[in-house]
This record gives structure tokens, C-alpha cells and sequence, in this order.
């Protein structure tokens, strides 16, 4: 990256007795639409299916199912309804790594509040595929539809909360390991030796608070979160979502299951997430916002709390992301949340300094401008 688009990286080691860093997930965005999407988005790229010669950067997308137990045994206390449901999403990385049995590593991603796996996957425009471009880089990503969320299965909206989402996310991280789940149509499943588990937003303090509960994790990436800085603007969109689930919530897709809301007023949402992001992209993310589980904004602010006395115990090497014009969690989120990393192996904290919120979907998104994500990864899952 140049000098101007570059991210500004603040590495941070802590010695034994601690000084390292925290990192929390996240507490996402505005919405727009009061529809869940009903299908999965379009998949990076297809697998190699004639056995032909594999180029170095082929890319392959698995599309994966996970069957989940809604529980919640993790250190945040919530209510959940302990129902069995299912987590869809892809497996995307290089076609040579996916054809083999067992996989050095993986990332899962977490997407936060009013988005989808689509946040990892973004086929709507040329250059925005997250997951595409890290497969390229030679990374496999695990993108997924929380609970509640596009293909996955959709539980009423106050049957979920922070800490059975931290404890879902630990199960997908045990099958990740195991190979025990489904490939569609029927493959093989690929085991995974490392995983990494990352978020944005609100995904990122579910993944936080997974770590610092199950412990079985390689590293954890904490992107546009933060505990102790967060703007107004999420107070007041978090307000909104309160209401509305005060009466009742809204309806998923208008007569599936209640207790749904979106996160702040629609009209609110570009200025919410988006700082230099091209008018087309914006336009396209748009449409796809959508309402969340009121039990994942009622269970937020508590969590916090929670997370200020446990993060600390975060033992494996930490990754903060922050966007330098994020309106949500501003400047300087991105340095104070990791701070609170006293017990990690090392921290490393990058801000980006022209993205908003959304970082996947920002005009100077390209694989060079996180490239330090890709550095660190090659680090973790490889060492």
C-alpha cells in the first residue's frame, strides 16, 4: 500500500506479566431492509471439478453446513432456547488446500449486526470478495450466515444472545478441527489443524468472548469493535433497536419468526458504515442490510462488562483492525481496545486510515490494503 492508503501499524508484545492487548468483537451497524436474505449469496468461485491441472491460485468454494446446539456455556450470562439448528456458509481457499484431508488452517469469520456471510463474499462488485482475494493470498476462510442470518436457520429473535452466539461459534470451531461437517453436494470435509477465529463489530465481541471462554482457538482478529470508545451514534442506533423490540420486534421476511429489528433508522445506515466507498457498492450493500435477533442487541451492553474482567485472560496472539474514519467505534478505538490484551502472546493493532466501518466494502478496499491481516495470518497458521 502507499504511504497515504497504507495502515497505520502500532505492534504492541507483551512480556509475561503483561502488556498485550485486548480485543472484543463488535457491535455492528445501521440497517436498511427488514428482509432476511432467503438464499446464501453467490459463492466465490466453483470448485476444480475435472480433476485437471490446479493453477497456483485456483480458488475453490465449498458450500458447508454445520448442525449447532443454541446453548450458552460460555462467561456471559444470556438466555438461549437450547435448540438444534443449522449455520450455512462456504469454505473458500486455494483449490489445492481444499482437496487434501487435513489443512494446516483456517479462519473463521464472524460478520456483525445487519449483514451477512455476503460481508465476507461480496459478489456485487469487481475487487470487493473478501474471501476470494484471501484464498488468492493462499488463506482459507470460513464464511458463514450466523444464526438468525441469510441461509441459516432463523430461531425467534430473543431465543439468542452474545454468549450461546460465543458458544455456537466454539462448536464450529470443534467441527472445523474434526471435519465434522457437511459439504453440499456430498465431499469431502477438509480437517483443519489451526484455527483462527475472527469478527467484525458485533462479531468481533462474540469471538471475543469465545476465546476468553472456550480457550480453543490460535489467534482471534478483532475488527471495527471496540469496548470503552464507541460513538454516540451507536448509542442512539442502539437505542432505536430497543424500541422496536420493546413492541414486539418485526417479523422475518414479514411472517417468519418474531423479535427481529433493525440496528439504527434505515436512512442512517450509508453514514453509519461507509466512509469512501463507491456510490455503487454502497447502493448494493444496501439492499442487502438486514434486521437482527433483539436478543444480540439486548445481551450487547451487558457483555461489555463481562469482557473489561475477562479479556485479559486472552492468552493466544491478538489482531485489532480499526478504520480511521469508522463512525461507529472512532478513532482511537482501535489503540484502546488493545490495550486490555495484558495476557496475549502479542498484540498487533492496525488503523486504515480512509475506512469507515464496513472495511470490506470501503473504496480502498483491495488485498493490498490488508495486507497486514494476511502477514499476520501467514504467521499464526503456519508457525
Amino acid at each position: 500500500m502507499s504511504r497515504s492508503d497504507s495502515s497505520v501499524k502500532r505492534r504492541l508484545r507483551s512480556s509475561r506479566s503483561g502488556l498485550a492487548v485486548i480485543a472484543v468483537v463488535a457491535l455492528l451497524l445501521g440497517t436498511t431492509s427488514v428482509l432476511n436474505a432467503a438464499t446464501s449469496p453467490t459463492s466465490a468461485a466453483a470448485a476444480n471439478q475435472d480433476g485437471s491441472s490446479i493453477k497456483a491460485n485456483d480458488v475453490t468454494s465449498l458450500p458447508v453446513s454445520f448442525e449447532v446446539e443454541n446453548v450458552n456455556r460460555s462467561k456471559v450470562a444470556c438466555a438461549s432456547d437450547g435448540a438444534t439448528y443449522t449455520v450455512r456458509g462456504h469454505i473458500v481457499g486455494p483449490t489445492k488446500e481444499l482437496r487434501r484431508k487435513t489443512v494446516n488452517g483456517a479462519t473463521l469469520y464472524l460478520h456483525g449486526l445487519s449483514f451477512g456471510e455476503f460481508f465476507w463474499d461480496f459478489a456485487q462488485a469487481q475487487n470487493y470478495n473478501f474471501a476470494t482475494s484471501q484464498a488468492k493470498a493462499g488463506q482459507v476462510s470460513v464464511v458463514i450466515d450466523r444464526l438468525g442470518y441469510g441461509s441459516s436457520d432463523k430461531p425467534e429473535g430473543n431465543s439468542i444472545c452474545v454468549g450461546s452466539r460465543a458458544d455456537i461459534a466454539h462448536q464450529i470451531v470443534l467441527d472445523l478441527r474434526a471435519g465434522s461437517y457437511e459439504v453440499t453436494p456430498s465431499g469431502q470435509t477438509p480437517e483443519f489443524s489451526r484455527v483462527v477465529l475472527a469478527g467484525h463489530s458485533y462479531g468481533g465481541q462474540i469471538a471475543q468472548v469465545a476465546a476468553y471462554s472456550f480457550g480453543d482457538i490460535d489467534g482471534l482478529v478483532v475488527i471495527g469493535y471496540a469496548d470503552r470508545v464507541q460513538s454516540q451514534l451507536l448509542r442512539d442506533n442502539s437505542a432505536y433497536a430497543a424500541t422496536v423490540c420493546a413492541s414486539g420486534g418485526l417479523r422475518v421476511g414479514g411472517a417468519g419468526p418474531a423479535g427481529y429489528a433493525p440496528f439504527g433508522p434505515p436512512e442512517g445506515a450509508a453514514a453509519a458504515l461507509f466512509n469512501s466507498a463507491e456510490p455503487a457498492v454502497q447502493s448494493a450493500a444496501l439492499q442487502l442490510l438486514t434486521i437482527d435477533p433483539c436478543g444480540d442487541t439486548a445481551s450487547f451492553a451487558s457483555a461489555v462488562a463481562v469482557d473489561l474482567v475477562n479479556v485479559p485472560s486472552i492468552e493466544v496472539p491478538v489482531l485489532i483492525i480499526a478504520g480511521g474514519r469508522d463512525a461507529l467505534f472512532p478513532v482511537p478505538a482501535g489503540p484502546d481496545q488493545a490495550s486490555l490484551y495484558t495476557g496475549a502472546q502479542s498484540v498487533d493493532q492496525v488503523t486504515l486510515p480512509t475506512f469507515g466501518h464496513a472495511v470490506t466494502l470501503e473504496y480502498a478496499y483491495a488485498p493490498s490494503a490488508l495486507r497486514p491481516l494476511n502477514d499476520w495470518l501467514q504467521k499464526v497458521l503456519r508457525r
